[in-house]
Order: C-alpha cells, then sequence, then structure tokens
C-alpha cells in the first residue's frame, strides 16, 4: 500500500508550531503559515497530495510501512485508517481531522523522548489554539502533549468544539486523573479513546519513563477503567506500548498485567533514535527478545532482522545515550528485573 487519504483531511500542530499532514510522516511542512487552515491548503500540502495520486511510494511514510509488517494488529497503520474513514474526500479534500500538542509542557523524560514534546529536556513551548472556526467540520480531534491533563488550555479545546459531533483520541501518560468537571466533557464526545503509554510495568516503567510512579500509574489506570466501564459504547481504552531496545523482553508481561487482549492494544516499534531500535543489536540478543515476546512474534521478527548489528548504534546504547544529561544519579541503576538482559548487552562484545 503506497496511497494515503491523510492530506487529504488532515493536519498536524506540533508544539513547536511545526505543520505536518500527518504524525507519522517524516517532515514537516516547510512553509511559515498563519493556522493549521492555511497549512491545510498551502501549495506544498497540495504537492503531497499529487504525489499520492500519482502512485509515488514517499520515502516520508516508512513509518506506515513497518506498521504494516505488524500481523495480529486490528488496525496496522495509519494509512490503512486514513484510506478506510476518509477515502471519499480525496476527490474533494476537506479539513476533518485535527491532530494538536497546545504545548509540551509534561512532567516526565521518557527515554525515546527529547524537547519537541517535553519541556523537562528544554524550553516550554506553546500554540495558539485553533479558532472554532477551523471545527466545523472537523468529525476527529486527537489530543497530545507533553502531557494533555497538564496543560489548562487543553480543558479550554476541548470546552470550545462541537463534541456531539467528534470523535476524540487523547494521549495521555497516566499520571494525572482529571476532575469531574473534565470528565463530563470527555463524556460529552460522540466517541472518546483513551491511549494510555506503557511501557513497561513496575520499575521498568520507572526506568524508561522517568517520571513514573508505578503505584499512581496503577491507581489512575482502575480509575480510567471504572469510568469507561460506565458507558462502554462510546467509551475505550487502548494501551500504547512502544517496543525498545530496553524493554523489548518486557511486552508479553506488560500485556498481562493489563488483562486486556493483544488486539485491543497500540503497540510501535521504535524507528528513532537509532540508539534504541532493536533492529542494530546483536543477533544473540535479538534471539532473546523473540523467545520473550509470544504475542507479536512475527511482525517484531521481521523488524528485528530488517537491519544488521551496528556497532557505532550498539556502542551509543551501552553508553545510555548520555543519560546522565537529562536525569537525576539516583535513576542510572538498572532495575534488578532488567539485569539478566542487559547482561546479554555485554556477551560476545566485540566493538
Amino acid at each position: 500500500m503506497t496511497f494515503c487519504a491523510a492530506p487529504f483531511v488532515h493536519m498536524v500542530q506540533n508544539p513547536d508550531g511545526q505543520f505536518r499532514t500527518c504524525c507519522m510522516y517524516e517532515k514537516p511542512l516547510e512553509g511559515k503559515y498563519a493556522n493549521i487552515e492555511e497549512a491545510f491548503d498551502s501549495e506544498e500540502n497540495n504537492i503531497i497530495r499529487q504525489r499520492m495520486l500519482s502512485g509515488e511510494k514517499l520515502p516520508e511514510c516508512i513509518k506506515c510501512d513497518i506498521d504494516e509488517m505488524h500481523e495480529g494488529k486490528v488496525k496496522k497503520s495509519y494509512r490503512g485508517e486514513f484510506n478506510r474513514l476518509y477515502g471519499e474526500f480525496v476527490k474533494d479534500p476537506k479539513f476533518k481531522f485535527l491532530e494538536i500538542s497546545v504545548s509540551n509542557k509534561c512532567n516526565f523524560k521518557c527515554i525515546d523522548c527529547g524537547p519537541r514534546f517535553s519541556n523537562q529536556f528544554g524550553p516550554t513551548i506553546e500554540n495558539e489554539l485553533p479558532s472554532e472556526e477551523n471545527f466545523e467540520d472537523v468529525v476527529s480531534l486527537k489530543i497530545l502533549g507533553g502531557e494533555p491533563f497538564l496543560d489548562k488550555r487543553n480543558i479550554k479545546l476541548l470546552e470550545m468544539v462541537p463534541r456531539h459531533q467528534i470523535d476524540l483520541m487523547i494521549i495521555t501518560n497516566n499520571s494525572i486523573f482529571p476532575n469531574n468537571y473534565v470528565l463530563d466533557l470527555l463524556a460529552d464526545f460522540k466517541l472518546v479513546n483513551l491511549n494510555i503509554s506503557i511501557d513497561g510495568i513496575g520499575k521498568i516503567a520507572e526506568y524508561v519513563r522517568y517520571g513514573t510512579t508505578w503505584s499512581r500509574f496503577e491507581r489512575h489506570w482502575y480509575k480510567w477503567l471504572d469510568w469507561i466501564n460506565m458507558d462502554k459504547h462510546t467509551r475505550y481504552f487502548c494501551p500504547h506500548f512502544v517496543l525498545h531496545s530496553l524493554n523489548a523482553p518486557f511486552f508479553d508481561d506488560t500485556i498481562k498485567w493489563s488483562n486486556i487482549p493483544i488486539m485491543d492494544w497500540s503497540w510501535d516499534f521504535l524507528h528513532t533514535p537509532k540508539w534504541l531500535n532493536v533492529s542494530y543489536l546483536p543477533d544473540h540478543v535479538k534471539e532473546y527478545i523473540l523467545k520473550k515476546n509470544k504475542n507479536v512474534r512475527e511482525p517484531l521478527k521481521k523488524f528485528l532482522y530488517s537491519n544488521e548489528l551496528d556497532k557505532k548504534i550498539f556502542r551509543q546504547l551501552l553508553n545510555q545515550n548520555d543519560r546522565h544529561k537529562f536525569v537525576p544519579a539516583d535513576s542510572y541503576n538498572i532495575p534488578d528485573v532488567m539485569e539478566d538482559y542487559i547482561d546479554l548487552f555485554y556477551r560476545n562484545l566485540e566493538l
């Protein structure tokens, strides 16, 4: 599959002010645009549409190419979902789906993140809220951060949009459980997809997603489940796992803890930064990861062996990519549960 309907209906506004035709599309639009509508109607976005229509295989869409390697996913790729839901708008582009980060305000320093999506790595970056006119035809809204529930302007965004016509997806690190007023706003949406980021459990979660307090995470998890169970027709729960070189053997354990079947999960194999990409690991480490992952074994095998060991990249992993630059010294120590896995990194080491 090479064609995608995203440029015909969708726009992303990142916290750094960049606009993208899709969150999976690797390059932001190069122009400086005053608002979402201007970016959506821009000539460079139209060029992307024409490339799609011509049948070109766009290298910028490599993330969806990787996702479509995954067997066992109900929703294999954003590309597939856009084509299924919005294919009718290809002949007459119309802005239907907004993905927005109003800021990078966050309380986590996840090991696979950086200053673009967390102000824990650098300065706080804020966007202006879109005008209400932008939402007249919008039927899907995706809110990210930073951490969305940390920025009060996201509450303003929830208040201003026509909630009854919109399917909402909200991406959260689960550190904040909102008050009743916000829960009532969420309940007004046509559909709510609560997407909770979880890249491991217990000490693993606290290590790879610095800022996590596992007891708080569990408490909020069960509160969300109770809220969703009040109306399963309009609310659903979708945990999201990003598999990378430090948490790769622990996905099955995380699924088991959740008591949620793999078909109801969202998950990805991390592509960048390369030092966390499992496809650059030594073969004996890859074999161990495969043995530990029965739920996603076949697609994982394809991804693991899509590249060979890169010694330069692997050395970056061994150095933890200068982890000390962004987290306190007391977080350096590898959790006991990870030690057997990390020991494999140094076996047969010839760098």
